[in-house]
């Protein structure tokens, strides 16, 4: 390499790259103007893509990301030029797109020309993907919300695709879009669907704009356009003012070009996000004020979490069944084995936060299987604790580093992939109801195949059912569990977390969705109401392929004489042929508990079922399942006349 190209490959870096590269200890790479063979497809197979997210600037010079589609949601819409370095795109754009308010005339301009990015992505396969950046050189409205765009592209390369969640996705032409949030100038909290769509999304496409400052005059006006994925709550919001949102950066190349583009910039630093549900075609589109954070900064507000955008919201438009583009039925996303977990907000639970002093260590007293790959495990805090306040409805939040050594950096990790970025911090539902303080509580767990930590607590599962099984054998006598091995299991208790949580009188007609081990967030809810004697009416919808292993659960928690006054409705979905009556075999109780009625349905939760709850327009509506799940219901409620504004959604894949 020549001293030229030497000064060339440093000055192709912007100023905020290099300020990263030093604040996260990464060894510069040099960039050259010329692209190897593979990378001559430009920027990728246009042919085949069902959408393209692009990055603009609006009057006020903020960043939004745009989704880009055909008419009727099929490839075909984008095509290149013969020397490959311009872009056309016949696009349909839905009424709230950022893109659609615009005019030429409005977009911040550079030397006649308008700064633009995207990425070429398909979802259907975890290749990897293609960012491209440059100049918007036409934008012609050729019908009633389709437009003409060129894109002048100067910059592409390709992305590592560790993240990304796959997708199976087909045209979906029967849209109706309608705009239900839409504040150009934001200056309080995001409605709460808003939030819990956040809280939902496992994708996001993040846009970024970079001004250069007088220390850089050969790095141009520059906008940025990349994606996030991570497992569902991996994006969080700030409940203090329900405007904040904290997007973790995971590693990967280590390349850093989306965090440089918000570090080193003249004045305000500018991001937007912008989300899509593969399942209702809602979107959401996002910008505001950015920073990212690095070390201490970032672990003061997400624990254990090096590098963070930080963005507070300046504008926000929310956007029902715009996208024509949705999940094949039947199929499932698969989401990378290389996510690690959801990190939670350090304020989300400050509360326990407050209990706890500096930290606590809880000791594994007991487990009890339930299935297979079902179990509840009894944690204990030290006798000297003065204990704990858990709110009916919350989770806990564990350190299980002890159970295993922390694995060093690496890119990619072929044998034990899930192993790679795991801090062994684990989030799960408080299934044991409690209305005073506690020393002691009880975590019910559903074991994922492959999982590091769940898999760790199975195996003591197993091996306590079998010490169990033998003592039963050779004295016919049930006894106590062996406590020797869990006795001398511990891990560190970080806090009690969520606002997933049961609510205070006068509130007591519920409706509760629940969608797997989803029902688990509302077995502390049943048993908090019983214990405390409260009189409520509870209509509780389960879906479930085990209602052999859930029932009983449900059933434990409402207790065998629960107060005269607390009504509940079990409906109970599933694919299994059973009866009402043959559930009960299945629990400790001979006769139906007092307050109890229990209906047992074969398929799927239907819309139409809805009709059935009455007075569904007044009640309290929590949600808890598979994003999916969570989605369908919502949107089935929506239309059922259950209130929105008192819909509570908590994707349990923590």
């Amino acid at each position: 390499m020549t001293e030229d190209d030497l000064l060339t490959n440093i000055k192709s870096w912007k100023a905020g790259e290099l300020v990263f590269h030093h604040k996260l200890s990464v060894a510069w790479r040099g960039l050259t103007a010329y692209a190897p063979a593979e990378h001559h497809v430009f920027p990728c197979s246009t042919s085949n893509l069902p959408f393209l997210p692009i990055t603009t600037l609006d009057a006020r010079g903020r960043p939004w990301t745009s989704i880009l589609t055909g008419a009727d949601g099929k490839p075909g819409f984008t095509t290149h030029s013969s020397c490959k370095t311009e872009l056309e795109i016949m696009a349909r754009l839905w009424e709230g797109d950022p893109l659609r308010g615009l005019s030429p005339d409005l977009l911040i301009k550079r030397d006649g020309e308008t700064p633009v990015s995207g990425i070429g992505i398909e979802l259907g396969s975890r290749k990897s993907y293609r960012k491209f950046a440059g100049a918007l050189v036409e934008l012609t409205r050729v019908g009633e919300g389709v437009v003409k765009l060129r894109l002048r592209v100067n910059q592409a390369f390709r992305r590592c695709p560790k993240y990304m969640t796959i997708r199976d996705l087909v045209p979906h032409a029967s849209t109706q879009p309608n705009i239900s949030y839409n504040e150009s100038d934001l200056r309080g909290p995001l409605p709460e669907e808003v939030n819990a769509f956040i809280h939902s999304a496992d994708t996001v496409f993040l846009g970024a704009s970079y001004v250069p400052d007088g220390d850089s005059p050969q790095a141009p006006l520059y906008v940025e356009t990349n994606i996030r994925s991570g497992r569902p709550g991996f994006i969080r919001v700030s409940p203090s003012d329900g405007c904040t949102i904290v997007l973790p950066d995971f590693s990967g190349n280590r390349l850093i070009t989306s965090l440089g583009n918000n570090e080193a910039m003249s004045g305000i630093l500018l991001a937007s996000l912008t989300i899509l549900s593969f399942t209702t075609g809602n979107v959401l589109y996002v910008t505001g004020n950015a920073k990212r954070l690095t070390g201490s900064d970032a672990r003061t507000i997400m624990p254990r979490q090096n590098a963070l955008t930080v963005l507070e919201a300046t504008g926000a438009v929310l956007v029902r069944d715009a996208l024509p583009v949705r999940e094949r039925i039947g199929s499932a996303p698969v989401r990378s084995i290389y996510s690690p977990p959801v990190k939670l907000l350090t304020e989300e639970f400050k509360p326990s936060l407050s209990q706890l002093k500096d930290s606590a260590s809880v000791r594994l007293v007991g487990v009890r299987v339930h299935s297979v790959d079902l179990a509840t495990f009894e944690w204990e805090l030290p006798l000297e604790h003065e204990g704990v306040f858990i709110q009916p409805g919350q989770a806990a939040v564990l350190d299980l580093a002890p159970f295993s050594d922390a694995p060093e950096y690496a890119q990619l990790a072929l044998e034990l992939p899930r192993a790679l970025h795991d801090d062994r911090m684990r989030t799960w539902t408080v299934s044991s109801a409690h209305t005073s303080p506690t020393r002691s509580f009880e975590l019910t767990i559903r074991h994922k195949p492959g999982g590091l930590m769940s898999g760790a607590l199975f195996l003591i599962a197993q091996h306590q059912q079998q010490q169990h099984q033998q003592r039963r054998k050779s004295t016919c006598d049930d006894g106590d569990w062996d406590t020797d091995i869990c006795g001398s299991l511990r891990a560190g208790l970080i806090g009690f977390a969520g606002a997933f949580v049961l609510p205070p009188p006068p509130s007591r007609r519920l409706l509760w969705a629940s969608g797997g081990v989803g029902v688990t967030r509302f077995l502390a809810m049943l048993g908090a109401l019983s214990r405390a004697r409260e009189a409520a009416d509870v209509v509780l919808v389960m879906s479930t392929r085990d209602p052999e292993v859930l029932f009983p659960l449900v059933h434990a928690a409402l207790g065998a004489t629960p107060p005269p006054g607390l009504h509940v409705r079990l409906d109970i979905f599933t694919t299994r042929s059973m009866q009402a009556q043959e559930l009960m075999k299945y629990t400790a109780e001979e006769m139906d508990i007092p307050g109890l009625r229990v209906c047992v349905y074969s398929g799927r939760i239907t819309a139409g079922h809805w009709a059935t709850v009455p007075q569904i327009e007044e009640r309290e509506v929590f949600v808890c399942g598979p994003g999916t799940f969570e989605d369908a219901m919502i949107e089935s409620l929506r239309g059922a006349g259950a209130k929105v504004g008192i819909v509570h959604r908590e994707v349990f894949e923590l």
